[in-house]
């Protein structure tokens, strides 16, 4: 006991509100199912895998962890029955839960871990000290940081909200009329049909619901009532769903849109004669025909599911825990480490960033970016017999936040995310080179330069704009299906189709070369104004790569909005190559034969205009990008949502549409005086606000937050700041020599299922030496199959004996 006593002055007791990573190590995905367990440093509650104990002790000199060792055991019969029973009270009772079906419990073992000396000492132990028994109690009682991120996401995201129009919903006079109990007597009062019924809360309507994304569904008769009676009534509940205890209710409002509670629901039927005691569910709810319609859809095109594939094994080959609607991250994580040059930024050097490490590693992106890749492509993890999984808890709160969107649990757009996960890396790999294996920013890996060429059609002069692109966009034109009259056959009979009736679907077969025509081709600009003739006019514009990226990402646009609004995914099929060649469409910039138009004025300066977030938040809530959105907005000067989309649906080919706008330019390069007097009147010193200033942009908000973030660091931190920014020139004040042949072939696609970009599920395909590979979150196997004609994204690789 002297060795316990001598390290236990470092011993801290954790409280209710403190974070206990127990759950996973903070540098590797070992935890304590692991076969040496994962060890609890009882002064900072951080975990660490056997790999990473003792660099952990080195570091912070502390003494004393518990060692956690767990191990799955089967279940006895008497164990499932009371899982099987405690799941039926908890139905009876209305409550949300998820049922334990589980065969196996743990039997977890716990140990006091003495370091450097790696005595282990069983506990509990009646010779311990008070406070290191408090501290390990605490430490087993508390809940894992880990589950405390995911359940505070799943909770905020998917609990309906209240609807504002509930408590004081208008009910019109029943005058005799009653819906009744008995779903035998209900239909929908406009066609008659027995399914999918929404009563009208308000006015009595019974009418079908709206058609589901896959053609199946209602006939959209209850939302057209809303409509009929000047969109004032807008909660509908579905009848079907309706039991003592709960029921699908909806509201039509604009401002909610979305599934609803309604507090007074029992008294809002009791109006129409229906006894909310005496109903039964009948009809599946609508989160359970989201997963019905998800299983039973024939994704095998894009999955494989047909198919007895191969299952794969080993380093390169490790699949990703699916942490809720995770598996966009899960897809554009495996492409992205498939790839030599990430590989060589973070998995090759992890031992160094690891090493590095000055603050919270959770925090810390070098450190959370290298943690998974090296969980990926190491043998650890890659085993058959592996019962320790790569669950990225850490890196997706990281990442997402602070965005409105990706730090839900709602599905996401691939495409986006990829964006927004390479801006994070960007950010980070500034302040952090020194860290790092690369001599570029990840993101330059996938940035084409792009020549706009704009020429007036009446004074026939021209104009150049260049902007840089990661994703290019590729619309399709179903026109130019090459079984377009079956396919607009089949669309006819879809629309005059009724419940019931099946429709075999044709899907239209659009050929590549038709898409690369239109990416390319002349687009004519109706409402153009031109700088030689003074006046608005007619102009032709054209679009050429300037430079050729190493890596060369296509999205298929397969999706669009109908005149509803609601967003809908193309039924069509576009093969695209494994080998592209585009030096055909290479710039050659401005001819000696052509004369610029003149420039605009300069009169408005350089200040950025003026965005409405709100008509921006709409705007992408349809899926279209925040900066695509900003220019909408500021194009059409904010004056509607109506005029914003038009302008989207005829710009989001521009080749700066996801450019940033520009902002107004400081007087200097570097930290403004301002800023560095605003920041030091918080307290911090005048290097510290450099410091904070240049990791962030010179954005003074965010370098407030990134001072108080690195309190605990902030010597090391500024250091590592300054150094970087004194001694090297910032990766984007000098252009990255990437261009190169644009002649590629074909290195992953990344495929989407479902209605939309919001919804459904992601997989990614990455050709592996001469095989393909398909990653389906954690199954992996070898493809048949690669859906070259059916992706979303599609990630070229420039050919290395290209000349």
């Amino acid at each position: 006991m002297d060795l316990v006593r001598q390290g236990m002055s470092g011993v801290r007791v954790p409280g209710p509100g403190d974070l206990v990573y127990k759950d996973e190590c903070m540098f590797s995905f070992d935890t304590p199912l692991s076969p040496e367990g994962l060890a609890v440093n009882l002064n900072s509650w951080r975990g660490y895998g056997e790999d990473f104990i003792a660099q952990d002790h080195k570091k912070t000199g502390n003494k004393l962890y518990l060692l956690q060792k767990h191990k799955e055991i089967p279940k006895t019969d008497e164990e499932k029955e009371a899982d099987k029973l405690a799941s039926e009270k908890m139905a009876a009772e209305g409550k949300i839960f998820i049922a334990d079906d589980t065969t196996t419990k743990l039997e977890k073992k716990y140990s006091l871990l003495i370091m450097p000396e790696k005595i282990e000492i069983d506990f509990p132990n009646a010779e311990l000290p008070m406070i290191v028994t408090q501290a390990c109690e605490e430490v087993i009682k508390h809940e894992a940081a880990g589950l405390q991120v995911q359940a505070s996401a799943f909770v905020d995201d998917f609990q309906p909200k209240e609807s504002k129009y509930a408590k004081d919903l208008v009910q019109l006079p029943s005058e005799g009329k009653t819906i009744g109990s008995d779903p035998s007597g209900w239909k929908c009062m406009e066609s008659g049909v027995t399914e999918n019924l929404w009563l009208n809360l308000s006015t009595g309507f019974i009418g079908s619901g709206r058609r589901h994304w896959d053609g199946s569904g209602g006939n959209g008769a209850a939302e057209r009532n809303w409509e009929a009676t000047g969109k004032k009534y807008p909660l509908v509940v579905k009848l079907g769903t309706i039991t003592p205890h709960s029921a699908d209710v909806f509201s039509y409002a604009q401002d909610e849109n979305d599934m609803v509670i309604d507090p007074l629901l029992p008294q809002h039927l009791a109006h129409w004669g229906i006894d909310i005691m005496k109903l039964e569910k009948t009809e599946k709810t609508v989160a359970e025909l989201q997963v019905t319609l998800n299983l039973e859809h024939d994704w095998s095109k894009i999955t494989e599911g047909n198919d007895d594939l191969e299952e794969l094994y080993g380093s390169g080959f490790v699949g990703i825990s699916n942490l809720g609607n995770s598996c966009y991250i899960n897809s554009v994580v495996q492409v992205l480490f498939s790839l030599p040059e990430v590989q060589e930024q973070y998995v090759k050097v992890a031992s160094n960033i690891f090493e590095s490490c000055s603050e919270n590693p959770v925090s810390d992106m070098p450190t959370q970016m290298a943690k998974l890749g090296v969980g990926l492509l190491t043998e650890k993890y890659g085993s058959k017999e592996s019962n320790v999984r790569i669950r990225p808890v850490a890196f997706r709160a990281l990442v997402s936040q602070g965005h409105s969107e990706f730090s839900t649990v709602r599905q996401q757009d691939a495409a986006e995310y990829f964006q927004h996960l390479l801006e994070v890396m960007e950010r980070s790999e500034r302040t952090t080179a020194s860290r790092l294996g690369g001599n570029n920013p990840t993101s330059s890996l996938f940035e084409a330069t792009i020549e706009e060429r704009i020429q007036c059609g009446e004074s026939k002069k021209v104009a150049y704009k260049m902007g840089k692109q990661n994703v290019i966009g590729i619309k399709i034109p179903i026109e130019a299906a090459l079984n377009g009259k079956e396919y607009q056959e089949y669309q006819e009979r879809k629309r005059l189709k009724t419940t019931g009736d099946k429709v075999d679907a044709v899907v239209a077969k659009v050929p590549f070369s038709a898409c690369l025509a239109q990416l390319f081709g002349e687009e004519t600009i109706s409402d153009f104004y031109s700088t030689a003739m003074k006046r608005n006019t007619f102009a032709l514009k054209r679009v050429r790569f300037n430079s050729f990226p190493q890596y060369l990402v296509l999205r298929m646009d397969r999706y669009y909005l109908t005149k509803n609004w609601e967003p809908m995914k193309m039924e069509v099929e576009v093969e695209l190559p494994e080998e592209l060649n585009l030096e055909e469409y290479r710039a050659t910039g401005k001819q000696e034969d052509e004369e610029l138009l003149p420039e605009e004025s300069a009169s408005n300066g350089n200040k950025a205009p003026e965005i409405d977030m709100n008509l921006v938040k709409q705007l992408m809530d349809m899926g279209f990008s925040e900066n695509g959105c900003k220019r909408a907005v500021a194009a059409v000067k904010g004056s509607s949502i109506e005029a914003a989309s038009e302008w989207i649906f005829s710009h989001m080919e521009d080749a700066d549409f996801n450019s940033p706008l520009e902002e107004e330019k400081p007087a200097a390069t570097g930290p403004s005086e301002e800023s560095i007097v605003l920041l030091t009147s918080l307290g911090f010193t005048a290097e510290q606000a450099r410091a904070a200033l240049i990791a962030t942009d010179n954005n003074s908000e965010r370098a407030a937050d990134w001072l108080f973030s690195h309190v605990d660091t902030m010597e090391a931190s500024v250091a590592e700041v300054l150094g970087r920014a004194d001694s090297q020139p910032k990766t984007d004040s000098e252009p990255v020599k990437n261009d190169g042949p644009g002649n590629y072939t074909l290195h992953a696609i990344i495929s989407h299922l479902g209605k939309n970009t919001g919804t459904g599920h992601y997989v990614c395909h990455i050709k592996k030496g001469n095989d393909w590979v398909i990653f389906n979150d954690e199954k992996v196997g070898k493809s048949k199959r690669p859906p070259l004609d059916v992706g979303y994204l599609y990630i070229y690789k420039r050919n290395s004996s290209a000349k």
